[in-house]
């Protein structure tokens, strides 16, 4: 099935849904996997998928998954390096593909979480910096897609990325490429800003190479109000 997936995501040249999957694979392959073997493919088989390289980590990695459930073939130059395989290994579950559900709900939490946090921030930039005022979101560039575009008050260009949990040292590489490539596009470099949740002490050096990057760490915070019980 995993061929099966690549062959068709390949074929399209782009991105695809999940439903265009389900209906190649239905009509070209009728009765040969159950329903949820496809629906474990289509998370196990996702490169920003962390959980699926603990409970599946015989299944190849091959899709990139966006917020809004499409995907498309992944590539190290369009969507930057691979950040998202655990650095311990995991307790693979051997070749039977079985779903975790707690895979599922981690996947999902997290690029939801990660939209939410673009969607926050786009609406309030000030948050960051006083004067950011919004270009675009996922740009796309010839070295990657940018989660958030923005420009400062005097007119430069600001690279805002957005990372769920701890940003990594691939995370400072990744915005390092965007600043490199817009310094050679534009003639001068622009500035980053990189949000995380935390960032660790290796991480912290790594940034602290790149005059220009600003990191800035999020929290989330709740609130709760009663809720009445007549409808």
């Amino acid at each position: 099935m995993s061929q099966a997936i690549r062959a068709y995501v390949e074929a399209q040249g782009g991105k695809v849904t999940a439903e265009a999957v389900t209906r190649h694979i239905n009509t070209e392959y009728p009765g040969r996997w159950r329903p949820g073997t496809l629906t474990a493919h289509l998370y196990a088989c996702a490169v920003n998928n962390p959980k699926a390289y603990i409970h599946h980590a015989s299944t190849p990695k091959f899709l990139y998954r966006y917020s809004d459930g499409s995907m498309e073939l992944y590539s190290e130059e369009l969507h930057g390096p691979n950040e998202w395989e655990p650095e311990s290994e995991g307790d693979g579950e051997g070749d039977e593909l079985t779903l975790a559900p707690s895979a599922v709900q981690y996947f999902e939490t997290s690029i939801s979480l990660e939209r939410d946090i673009e969607d926050h921030l786009i609406h309030h930039l000030d948050a960051l910096e006083p004067g950011l005022k919004f270009i675009g979101r996922q740009v796309t560039t010839d070295v990657g897609r940018i989660d958030i575009l923005a420009e400062d008050a005097s007119g430069e260009r600001v690279v805002i990325e957005v990372k769920v949990g701890d940003a990594k040292d691939a995370a400072v590489g990744q915005i390092a490429r965007y600043l490199g490539w817009y310094a050679k596009t534009d003639g001068k470099p622009p500035r980053g800003i990189l949000v995380a949740r935390h960032f660790p002490e290796g991480t912290r050096y790594a940034a602290s190479a790149i005059s220009n990057l600003t990191l800035i760490a999020y929290q989330v915070q709740f609130s709760f109000e009663s809720v009445s019980l007549n409808p």
